[in-house]
């Protein structure tokens, strides 16, 4: 492992819960010794990705104008803006545009509509890998050998011996997922909230993202799943077909 991705660990450290880190505690984390510690926060203060509080460190400024940043010019994101805009429009309903990053399902933009939907999963934060209708709709499309590799890191899990507790079953929900080309999720995230979501693929470039639709139960009565998942795939096919025009 290069001494970069050892410095971008330190930046992994943080969260909800351990907002102010030591480098006595970064050393510890990480497993290294405390003066390397020292030096990855001394190197990312300096660059703004880490701010120095008395000897305790914080995420820095330098992150969210890099959010700023990719708000505004990030090609994707800005189509994604402009589809969902376009979805939640005909709909009625919340949409939202998640990417997957290694082993996370990171929900990027969410697109509010006239019946906005409370999600604890809001933009930046990973969603549940194996709950949900995004998730699920992604994993549906990776190889069958990645696909396994994730279960079998990951199959002591709750959620996953939920879907199933040996590879075929496990393999064979996914597959019946990806052969339907979408997914209803049933209050799997959120109590009350239900997901209707579509991969975002293009033979080009491979799997994008997924766009999920958010409702309430109350929502979901009042519409036509079969007409939404049309909807849905009919903008997802919108959406790859820009993506392919930008990789030319």
């Amino acid at each position: 492992m290069t001494k970069f991705s050892r410095i971008v660990d330190v930046l992994d450290l943080f969260s909800e819960t351990d907002t102010l880190l030591t480098a006595e505690e970064i050393a510890e984390k990480l497993q290294v010794s405390r003066p390397t510690a020292f030096r990855y926060a001394k190197e990312l203060n300096a660059a703004g990705f880490l701010a120095n509080y008395s000897g305790r460190y914080s995420l820095g400024a330098r992150i969210i104008t890099l959010d700023y940043r990719i708000r505004q010019s990030d090609p994707v994101l800005k189509r994604a803006e402009q589809i969902l805009r376009q979805i939640s429009d005909e709909t009625g309903c919340d949409s939202i545009f998640c990417r997957m990053y290694n082993d996370e399902i990171i929900n990027v933009h969410h697109q509010a509509s006239n019946n906005p939907v409370g999600v604890s999963f809001g933009r930046g934060r990973p969603l549940p890998l194996f709950k949900g209708s995004a998730s699920k709709v992604m994993l549906a499309l990776l190889p069958s050998a990645k696909l396994q590799k994730l279960y079998e890191k990951n199959r002591h899990l709750p959620d996953v011996r939920e879907i199933a507790t040996e590879w075929p079953d496990f393999k064979q929900h996914f597959t019946a997922i990806r052969k339907a080309g979408f997914y209803i999720s049933m209050h799997e995230i959120d109590s009350g909230v239900i997901g209707i979501a579509v991969p975002v693929y293009t033979s080009g470039i491979g799997i994008v993202g997924a766009i999920s639709l958010v409702m309430t139960e109350e929502r979901l009565q009042m519409i036509n799943p079969d007409g939404v998942v049309a909807v849905l795939k009919q903008r997802a096919a919108e959406f790859g077909d820009r993506l392919v025009q930008l990789d030319r």
